[in-house]
């Protein structure tokens, strides 16, 4: 008699079925994923689904139970051969989610350690997290081992707070509970642009304290538990911020650092499953007893075509900058696993990503990454140089269109151009995450709102009354599937695929490592 067991998926992609004969797709799960067996038989493997399973394609709320895995002879796949021990595959799993203009990246270790870059600025990433680690509570909040904040712009931390807003969501399937082992940041926090005297901030008075050196302005005032920062010395984001660091803390106690370049042991909880992440940057400014990071200009006006040289003068970049300083500063991490790495970029600009190749061309630290999540958007403010020490094969640009006030052109066609030209493949893969997402067309709605008075609507003979002005019929889409690039590798094959509005239908590579260090495609197995 067979023993239900949890195993793992061997194959890339797997189409699971509702019935034995497959009558209806239900979703696909990937390689690596965890699936409870209850029977293998010559034709089908019957697995049991976890929530976090049926949701993975598209966004549901109904919960079945049991799926089938079909097998025919034409793939040449025995079912034996399509699950394995959970042990004997560990897969190393990074998917980068689509937040609209912003930042946010799940990392999952085989062994199931967790780690969130950044989280957007809106609500998306937390329904995305709820969806995927189901049935926490206050009592039982989901663990995550670390938080990494590239650094203190909204787009890259504000949708985080929404994670805590969820635990009252009308919705049982749309709360996280939440509780972070270590909060990992830059030091930079950023001040209202008015002190408390209502008068507006300097630029060098908007990231904490700052002293000269050399004829060079460096911030000190680098803080390392946001929780101690008075509210006074944070903008509204901050403060949010601070509020659910707060709530989180009294679950169990957070451990706050502050990186900057060479603290790779903030990630030695990884070392038993033999993936290292390196922490390349910020770079910090030495000076004495005196340590801190130097403020960073702007760079020059207008469309930027042409070639950079790393011996430009740094006159480049003009004046004083608070937002590419705290953009040019954000931590660099490369992760390695097996024969493969990844390069986290956060929201690097072209000034501190020229900077970052000078440093590391002096060292002995390799920029190059497989895969490589694209700074800043895929802004036009970028490194050539940079680019080139990374030759990335895989590259992900996190971006999306929200309003007319987020918009930023991104990303730009002369960054997209360098990341071609700077892969060390031929066929380089770029993926959007705005792009892998999937919107179906509504058509036309008619809006109605209640007249207002005083917050409340006005009630005429027992009904209220509509604002005929409000707003004219629009044009309507739905958001139906979530964009995201998942990549999967065990340290020897790499698998990256994306989902799309047919559920039949993915975007799906494979690599192995050749023999001179260079990925060569491979083949994709699916059933």
């Amino acid at each position: 008699m067979f023993m239900a067991s949890m195993q793992r998926i061997a194959v890339d992609l797997a189409r699971v079925y509702r019935t034995p004969t497959g009558s209806e797709l239900i979703t696909t799960l990937a390689w690596g994923d965890k699936v409870l067996v209850n029977k293998i038989t010559a034709r089908y493997i019957e697995i049991r689904l976890s929530t976090n399973q049926w949701i993975s394609d598209v966004s549901k709320t109904e919960e079945p139970t049991v799926g089938y895995i079909r097998h025919s002879k034409s793939n040449g796949i025995k079912p034996k051969d399509t699950v394995v021990k959970l042990d004997s595959l560990p897969i190393l799993k990074v998917d980068f989610v689509d937040v609209q203009q912003g930042d946010g990246t799940v990392i999952e270790s085989p062994n199931g350690k967790v780690i969130i870059i950044d989280g957007g600025d809106n609500q998306l990433f937390a329904r995305y997290l709820a969806g995927r680690y189901r049935k926490s509570t206050n009592k039982k909040p989901k663990e995550i081992d670390a938080i990494v904040v590239s650094h203190g712009d909204a787009d890259h931390f504000a949708g985080l707070t929404k994670i805590y807003h969820s635990e009252k969501h009308k919705t049982p399937a749309k709360r996280l509970f939440l509780h972070p082992k270590r909060v990992y940041h830059n030091g930079l926090v950023k001040r209202s642009k008015k002190n408390v005297n209502n008068k507006a901030r300097k630029e060098t008075e908007l990231l904490g304290a700052t002293k000269q050196v050399d004829g060079r302005t460096i911030v000190v005032g680098l803080e390392t538990d946001l929780l101690k920062v008075p509210d006074s010395e944070m903008n509204r984001p901050f403060m949010e911020w601070k509020k659910t660091l707060n709530a989180w803390a009294k679950r169990d106690p957070i451990t706050f650092r502050r990186l900057s370049a060479g603290d790779h042991e903030a990630f030695d909880f990884l070392e038993q499953e033999n993936i290292s992440i390196r922490v390349l940057a910020p770079l910090l400014t030495n000076s004495g007893s005196l340590r801190g990071l130097s403020f960073l200009g702007k760079p020059k006006k207008g469309p930027r075509i042409g070639h950079e040289s790393l011996s430009v003068a740094t006159d480049e970049f003009k004046g004083m900058s608070a937002s590419h300083t705290i953009n040019g500063h954000s931590i660099i991490l490369k992760l390695n696993y097996g024969d493969f790495s990844f390069m986290f970029s956060g929201d690097l600009n072209d000034e501190a990503g020229r900077n970052l190749v000078r440093a590391h061309k002096m060292g002995v630290e390799s920029l190059q990454a497989e895969v490589f999540k694209v700074p800043h958007h895929g802004s036009a403010d970028f490194s050539a140089a940079y680019l080139r020490a990374v030759s990335p094969v895989i590259s992900v640009v996190s971006s999306g269109d929200e309003s007319a006030r987020k918009e930023y052109i991104h990303p730009r066609g002369t960054l997209l151009g360098a990341l071609g030209r700077s892969s060390r493949v031929e066929e380089p893969l770029i993926f959007v995450t705005e792009l892998v997402a999937f919107f179906n067309m509504e058509g036309y709605l008619i809006p109605e709102q209640h007249k207002m008075k005083n917050g409340v609507a006005v009630i005429k003979q027992g009904k209220a009354i509509l604002e005929k002005k409000a707003r004219e019929r629009f044009f309507a889409f739905s958001r139906t599937g979530w964009g995201i690039v998942k990549v999967r590798t065990n340290g020897k094959r790499l698998l990256v695929y994306t989902n799309s509005g047919n559920a039949r239908l993915k975007e799906v590579y494979a690599y192995s490592m050749g023999g001179d260090g260079l990925p060569i495609p491979d083949r994709v197995v699916q059933i």
